[in-house]
């Protein structure tokens, strides 16, 4: 007995000594972090004349992922409430759901559409004449078809009146394309590394300019179309080089503030169309830098280039929030690419864009879609079609 009972005190003993040693490990709940914003985020920052990574700081941030067709709502970095979306407006339309950065601004809980004579419920304004709301209805009560949308979000009625009461005015909206599951068209070399990229901005996002025009017919006119497409770095990205999606010939050099019209550092390259004998002109633009080329030099597909950033100006010109030379929020460090008939800044197809209260020559945008002036979508070229 006595040997029995200086065996369980000398386990009891080994058993402390081991738990002392290996500290019991706490099992905690899977926490989900955005891979692309909240404290985790990294977005550009000049820092004498360097471009750094560092966190985006937002408290609150709802993701719209246009991909998943879901709503992401992050409060101090971690996911708190998720919703379905229901239906979105299709693509290469004037009205697609807009991409990009934007504000939670007016709520509504029952509010008539800008387009047509309907109305909807627990409407949440997230840019200008979108937003975010129930199935629409006319006035004598009777409903729309479901998948009715003038490029806003349609949520199922319990998740609207859920989002209605979580969203807040000016809470940081980022709408975006997810580029993860899409598949390359082997013709050509994707100028970013695609699965550390999302796309910030696609061809054909809507602009809006003024508040000039209203009605179905007539509202279009307050906005523009963008002309390309903007890539942006998801947290950690590891590798910001912009490269030649094509051999081919560097026909433009543009320096940041030599008359770039907001384009900032850029590279025109000229390419053949992959299985034509059509010329192309790819536009890189926005760069950080340049690498060391010349006009007239030749590329090989996949070539460095340069570097993404947020030039224009002759500055770091584009913000996260308000844009300027003399702003200290965080860059919008992405690549804009254009593909266009001509080796020029502005649209290859003479236009007329109104912004800032006159009509200018078109840079980055047109008054219409892009195709009509000269621009070709850059994602129906590198990315295979789907059959």
């Amino acid at each position: 007995m006595t040997y029995l009972i200086k065996f369980f005190k000398l386990l009891i003993i080994t058993l402390l000594a081991i738990i002392a040693i290996f500290p019991l490990v706490k099992i905690q709940k899977k926490i989900e972090i955005s891979s692309l914003f909240p404290n985790k985020q990294l977005l550009g920052e000049n820092k004498q004349g360097v471009i750094t990574l560092v966190p985006i700081k937002e408290k609150r941030i709802f993701e719209i992922d246009l991909s998943q067709n879901v709503i992401n709502f992050y409060e101090d970095g971690e996911k708190k409430a998720s919703f379905k979306i229901a239906y979105q407006s299709p693509a290469d339309v004037w009205y697609q759901t807009p991409t990009g950065y934007f504000r939670i601004g007016i709520k509504k809980e029952k509010h008539k559409s800008s387009l047509i004579p309907v109305y909807f419920d627990y409407a949440v304004q997230f840019y200008e004449d979108y937003f975010i709301h129930s199935l629409p209805y006319y006035s004598n009560g009777r409903y729309l078809d479901s998948q009715f949308t003038g490029g806003c979000l349609r949520l199922e009625e319990d998740q609207a009146k859920k989002f209605y009461e979580l969203a807040q005015p000016g809470d940081l909206v980022i709408s975006y394309l997810s580029l993860d599951n899409l598949e390359l068209n082997p013709d050509y070399r994707f100028p970013v590394v695609k699965n550390d990229y999302w796309l910030r901005q696609r061809f054909n996002n809507p602009l809006k300019t003024r508040n000039t025009y209203h009605g179905l017919n007539k509202i279009k006119l307050n906005y523009l179309q963008h002309a390309g497409i903007d890539l942006a770095p998801k947290a950690g990205a590891k590798d910001l080089g912009v490269y030649a999606l094509k051999e081919g010939k560097i026909v433009a050099i543009v320096k940041n503030g030599d008359n770039d019209h907001g384009l900032g550092n850029t590279v025109i390259i000229e390419h053949q169309l992959a299985n034509s004998s059509s010329t192309i002109y790819a536009l890189y633009a926005h760069l950080s830098k340049i690498e060391n080329f010349k006009l007239g030099d030749y590329v090989k597909k996949g070539e460095k280039i340069g570097e993404v950033g947020a030039t224009g100006y002759g500055c770091n010109y584009w913000r996260i929030n308000e844009d300027g030379c003399w702003q200290n929020t965080p860059l919008d460090l992405h690549l804009h690419l254009e593909i266009k008939t001509k080796p020029v800044l502005e649209s290859p197809i003479e236009a007329q864009c109104f912004i800032n209260g006159s009509y200018n020559r078109c840079y980055g945008y047109t008054p219409e879609n892009p195709e009509k002036y000269g621009y070709l979508n850059p994602m129906k070229i590198l990315i295979k079609e789907k059959r």
